[in-house]
C-alpha cells in the first residue's frame, strides 16, 4: 500500500470510519528469529472474513501494510496474525516489534477477491515466510469442508512450520530447484487429481517466484482455472 501524508490517513479513518476496528493486543509469541505471531481481540460479529483476505494495519502515520490474518474467530473476537520481521529498519518489521499485550490499534477490515475454491479436492498453498498466515486460514478453509491441504514454503527456518500445524513440504530461501523439485513429485502422485482438475493451487509471496510456479505448472499441465495468486511482495517494490 502506498505512503500517504499523515492528513489524509487521518481523514480515511474518520470518513470511512465503518471500515475500520479498534483492536487490541491479547497476546505475543516469537515463533522463531524472524517470525512473531500476535493475537488481537475486537468486536468481529459483523465482519464478514474468506481465507487469505487481507486486513489493513497503520504501521507508521503515513504507512498501512497488509497482513493475512488466519484463526479468525468472529464469537470470541480473536485473529491472529504472524508478521515477518525480515528487516529491523522496516516500518512493518519495526510496529510488530513495538507491540505488547494491552495495546491498541486500527485495522482495516478483511477484503480481497474470492481465493478459496470450495469444491476442490485438494487445497495446495505455496508461498513463504509472508505467506503463513493465509496457508493457516486456506488449512482451516479445507479441513472444515473434508478436504485435503498441503503446503510449500521457502523458509530459513523450517522449525515454525510444525510449531504452526503447517506439516507439508519445505524448501530452502532462494532454492527454486529444490521448489520445482517438491512439485514435480506432488504432480506426479497426483496426477489423476490434476487430470480431473480436482487440486488447486494457491501461489502467494514473492511475486517473481510466484510467476515462475506458475509458468512451470501450466506446463506440466495444470489447468490455469486451478491455478490462484496474490503477490505479498516484489524485490525491490515498497509497500506492495
Amino acid at each position: 500500500m502506498p505512503s500517504l501524508p499523515k492528513w489524509i490517513n487521518d481523514t480515511l479513518e474518520n470518513v470511512m470510519s465503518s471500515k475500520f476496528k479498534e483492536c487490541t493486543v491479547i497476546h505475543t509469541e516469537n515463533l522463531s528469529t524472524d517470525l512473531r505471531l500476535i493475537r488481537f481481540a475486537s468486536d468481529l460479529e459483523d465482519v464478514h472474513f474468506e481465507p487469505a483476505y487481507a486486513i489493513g494495519i497503520r504501521v507508521t502515520e503515513r504507512d498501512y501494510r497488509n497482513y493475512s490474518p488466519f484463526n479468525f474467530n468472529k464469537q470470541a473476537g480473536t485473529f491472529d496474525v504472524i508478521f515477518h520481521l525480515h528487516d529491523t529498519g522496516s516500518v512493518g518489521s519495526s510496529f510488530a516489534n513495538s507491540l505488547s499485550v494491552g495495546d491498541t490499534t486500527k485495522i482495516l477490515l478483511p477484503r480481497g477477491k474470492r481465493f478459496f475454491e470450495p469444491n476442490a479436492e485438494i487445497h495446495f498453498s505455496i508461498g513463504d515466510e509472508t505467506s503463513l498466515g493465509s496457508s493457516l486460514s486456506i488449512k482451516e478453509a479445507a479441513e472444515e469442508i473434508g478436504g485435503t491441504f498441503v503446503c510449500l514454503h521457502e523458509l530459513e527456518e523450517p522449525a515454525a512450520l510444525k510449531e504452526l500445524g503447517l506439516y507439508g513440504y519445505h524448501a530452502p530461501k532462494n532454492d527454486i530447484q529444490s521448489t520445482m523439485e517438491v512439485l514435480e513429485e506432488f504432480l506426479q502422485e497426483e496426477k489423476q487429481a490434476i487430470y480431473n482438475n480436482e487440486a488447486v493451487f494457491y501461489l502467494t509471496g514473492n511475486g517473481n517466484t510466484m510467476s515462475v510456479i506458475r509458468k512451470f505448472l501450466k506446463a506440466k499441465g495444470v489447468d490455469g482455472k486451478c491455478i490462484r495468486s496474490q503477490a505479498y511482495w516484489i524485490e525491490g517494490k515498497k509497500g506492495l
